[in-house]
């Protein structure tokens, strides 16, 4: 008998749920008893994360779902995964960038972000440039090209107009970034020179 945890997770590992739907007559019957559904019993559907199509009776709030079983009728969902096997597509894992010589010579790199996409409360993270080429429905995605080197001042002023751009559709990534972010002065340039006194003031 499957305990109230289970359900619970059940509820929780999904990629997306229909809710409050309702029961035909004899149209379900319940895992554990075999009996009948009862008619007009609210229902929902979950889609989990191991690609498992699973039915609660309720809906996401109800406090004793049960899961509850088609009698004859498939779906398109477990008829496709009869005929295939699904593979669970990745999803993107945090990779900040970390710029290289050449990077800091050309000035400038490419910078990938994603964020979960039906919910702006999810944190957004930075991604590697493979995850952002095999790209998961769930999520948004983003590129920009983001200033590595240059003077002071005009990294700043180019970054932030990025990050005002930025925030029209990811509100909040400027909690993720600031102009400065993986600067390095141009060699022997004024700003160079000034950190290199600094660090040395510091020793």
């Amino acid at each position: 008998m499957a305990t109230k945890q289970q359900i619970r997770n059940i509820k929780i590992n999904i990629e997306r749920t229909i809710q409050g739907l309702t029961t035909a007559p004899r149209e379900f019957t319940y895992k554990e008893s075999g009996g009948f559904v009862r008619n007009n019993m609210p229902y929902s559907i979950y889609y989990t994360l191991n690609k498992d199509e699973v039915y609660l009776t309720g809906t996401t709030n109800s406090p004793n779902s049960q899961i509850i079983e088609k009698v004859n009728d498939k779906t398109m969902f477990s008829r496709y995964k009869e005929l295939t096997a699904l593979i669970r597509t990745p999803y993107p894992k945090t990779t900040p960038s970390k710029p290289s010589d050449s990077d800091y010579r050309i000035g400038e790199i490419t910078r990938y972000f994603t964020q979960v996409a039906n919910d702006k409360t999810k944190p957004i993270f930075e991604i590697s440039r493979k995850d952002f080429g095999n790209q998961n429905s769930l999520y948004k995605y983003t590129e920009f090209q983001w200033r590595i080197s240059g003077t002071k001042e005009e990294v700043t002023r180019d970054n932030q107009i990025t990050i005002n751009d930025l925030e029209l559709d990811y509100n909040g990534i400027s909690k993720k970034l600031f102009p400065l972010q993986l600067w390095k002065p141009t060699k022997d340039s004024v700003e160079d020179v000034q950190k290199k006194l600094l660090l040395l003031k510091t020793d």
